[in-house]
Order: structure tokens, then C-alpha cells, then sequence
């Protein structure tokens, strides 16, 4: 759906730059002992949509998730963003490992924000449930059975 919307973005003439989280704050962090950040935030701050996937994938460090604060305050209210995340909102303070970051993050991220909450399976294992290939029991480590 994220790259749905930042392809009809594109579409519409608005630059948009797409990276899983990870990758981002992995240049983030190597900008900043460079001395590159400040030419790294505005390269990132000139696009209209920004769009992070994959948050929560792996905790983050308190440099990462500085880097990630400093980014999205940069950007509130100046730039549309779009952030994909299998993790709750309630969940966001064990990914940055800090609860008060988590909030600061949230509080500006949900300002403008219309979220859209799926649930349910995943949509790239359909084709091997339609398969029998992968069930419900192997999704949950608990119980034998799944996928081949």
C-alpha cells in the first residue's frame, strides 16, 4: 500500500524517496560521524513524500533513534511521510528503547496522521495458504505443522 501511494505520488509530480528504516538510519548514522548531516537532512527534508518501512523490524540504538527524531522533526509539518510497521503504537517504545523518544516521535508523527490499521494474515503468504503450503499453526512456533 506504501508504495502504492508514493508510485501515485510520483505519478502526480511529487518527489518521493522510499527506504526501510534499517538502511536509513544506517546512512543517518555513518552521515553523522562523517560530519555529513546536515547535507543529509536537507537531501531528505527537500522531498515531498518520505516513506520508512519496515519499523520495528529490530530494536534501535539511542544514536539511530536520535537520528530518527532529529529527521522527523525536521520534516513535522513541512513534508507528508508514510511509515509502515508491524508494531503498535504501544509497542514503539521497546523498538527505540525509550518510551519518552517514542512518545516525543509519536506525538509528532500523529499531529497530521491518518493511520490505517491491518490486520489479518499476510498478504504475501496468500498464494501458499491457497497452496496448502503454509497454515495458520506455523505462524505460531508453539505448535508443530507449517510450511515446507
Amino acid at each position: 500500500m506504501a508504495v502504492s501511494l508514493g508510485m501515485e505520488a510520483i505519478r502526480h509530480g511529487f518527489s518521493v524517496y522510499f527506504v526501510s528504516l534499517p538502511d536509513l538510519l544506517d546512512r543517518l548514522v555513518q552521515a553523522q560521524a562523517e560530519n555529513r548531516m546536515r547535507k543529509k537532512m536537507s537531501h531528505l527534508c527537500k522531498c515531498r513524500l518520505l516513506v520508512f518501512d519496515e519499523i520495528g523490524y529490530r530494536s534501535l540504538d539511542k544514536q539511530a533513534t536520535t537520528c530518527l527524531f532529529q529527521l522527523i522533526s525536521e520534516r513535522y509539518e513541512r513534508g507528508s511521510m508514510i511509515l509502515t510497521s508491524n508494531k503498535s503504537y504501544g509497542e514503539w517504545g521497546s523498538i527505540f528503547q525509550d518510551n519518552v523518544i517514542a512518545s516525543a516521535i509519536l506525538d509528532r508523527l500523529l499531529h497530521h496522521a491518518h493511520t490505517i490499521n491491518i490486520k489479518g494474515d499476510s498478504y504475501r503468504l496468500k498464494d501458499k495458504r491457497k497452496a496448502g503450503v503454509w497454515t495458520q499453526a506455523a505462524a505460531d512456533p508453539g505448535v508443530s505443522g507449517g510450511a515446507a
